[in-house]
């Protein structure tokens, strides 16, 4: 969690920079002749000097002015508390005035008044976040979250990191979870972000999910699973998948291409381009029921293009892994191949042509997980060059890992 210290003046520059974004936005919302009505619609220059006491025309001029001049634009929120004592937007201008200064207790005071008021104030909700959790108050600090990250401005670049490192948090976690289950507008944000950070805990999140009674959805488990991997830890990666779909995580998903699922770096993952496609299975001799993947042959010429691929967390040590393929329409030369790499460094550990003969047949090769450099492997299945006008797809099934 983040100190006190470090959030002065580092912590006044961002919530500044929120303000300023969110004055240019006022700034451009256009201008509306109201007859000679002192309304914020109206040129706020012009308007104030019809109604020099108008709350909201006085705030406008703050936020404005905000962008150039943060002096001017606490004199114009001043005005405008005078004139109505529970402006909300004029008080944040006057607590934003305040970090300047580096008063940061009085800060806090007017920051935490506009959340008393209001709701809709993502950058005091923010401020209040970062401030009720170095009090250890994790309940209120989730509480303020919540309420910044619905609004869903650049607040939300400063809270969704702080929210997944709170995973790493015990004293933390519970709120967070408790908040999770109730299942807020951001969560699906939450999970996606998790997914891919080198911080917060998914073990323990998911442990914390279970306590508090939630119902987490599949893709959210392969995402703290993930979360795992992207930490460098594959045995925690294992067990959050245990733990959440109560049994092991399995070398492949949809090995046979039947029910094909995919949940974050599990599953297959098909390329942009394309070159491969879930037939049905068939065979020469009447064929049996089921799917197959059907891989067309690439007309690159160059080298072969990979069409699916997934992830793989499999021991150190040797493993073989098998399948079954055949060519359609009585080609006999194989367009496709099998490969295994390391998914970090690409590294190369074994490889197979599919066979592609008028009837099922077994390829398969044996490879070597180094103990080092390769926690996650990747099957990558490929499209082999093909010029010819007569190349036939090549159909393969029924992965098999050892």
């Amino acid at each position: 969690m983040r100190t006190r210290t470090r959030r002065v003046p580092t912590r006044a520059e961002r919530v500044r920079a929120g303000v300023l974004i969110g004055a240019a936005l006022l700034a451009g919302a256009g201008i509306a002749a109201v007859d000679f009505a002192a309304d914020a619609s109206v040129v706020p220059e012009v308007a104030v000097q019809v109604d020099p006491r108008n709350s909201d025309v006085l705030t406008t001029l703050a936020e404005n002015s905000a962008r150039d001049d943060l002096d001017a634009a606490h004199a114009y929120a001043l005005r405008a508390i005078a004139s109505n004592p529970l402006d909300d937007r004029a008080l944040v201008i006057a607590a934003l005035a305040r970090t300047s200064t580096n008063e940061i207790a009085r800060a806090d005071r007017l920051f935490g008044l506009v959340t008393q008021l209001t709701r809709r104030q993502p950058l005091a909700e923010t401020w209040m976040f970062d401030l009720s959790a170095d009090r250890g108050d994790y309940a209120g600090a989730i509480d303020h979250a919540d309420a910044a990250l619905r609004r869903h401005t650049v607040a939300d670049t400063d809270v969704m990191p702080v929210m997944i490192r709170i995973t790493a948090t015990p004293g933390a976690l519970p709120a967070l979870a408790r908040k999770l289950a109730t299942m807020p507008p951001w969560r699906t944000d939450f999970f996606q972000r998790l997914a891919r950070s080198k911080e917060g805990d998914g073990l323990a999140l998911i442990g914390a999910l279970r306590q508090a009674g939630d119902r987490t959805a599949p893709v959210e488990v392969a995402a703290m699973a993930s979360q795992q991997i992207a930490a460098g830890s594959t045995a925690n990666a294992r067990a959050v998948w245990r733990a959440g779909f109560g049994s092991p995580l399995p070398p492949l998903l949809s090995p046979n291409f039947e029910s094909m699922v995919q949940y974050g770096d599990f599953g297959w993952t098909f390329g942009v381009r394309g070159g491969a496609q879930i037939v049905a299975r068939g065979g020469s001799t009447g064929g049996t029921s089921g799917h197959a993947l059907e891989v067309q042959p690439s007309r690159t010429g160059k080298r072969p293009v990979p069409v699916a691929q997934q992830a793989m967390l499999l021991d150190r040590g040797g493993h073989r892994i098998t399948f079954e393929g055949r060519g359609v329409g009585g080609g006999g030369q194989s367009v496709a191949s099998v490969a295994v790499r390391c998914a970090g460094t690409d590294q190369e550990l074994g490889r197979a042509t599919v066979p592609a003969g008028p009837a099922w047949a077994t390829g398969g090769f044996g490879f070597f997980v180094p103990a080092s450099d390769c926690p996650i492997q990747k099957l990558v299945i490929e499209a082999v060059p093909n010029l010819t006008q007569g190349g036939s797809p090549t159909l393969i099934d029924t992965f098999r890992v050892e």
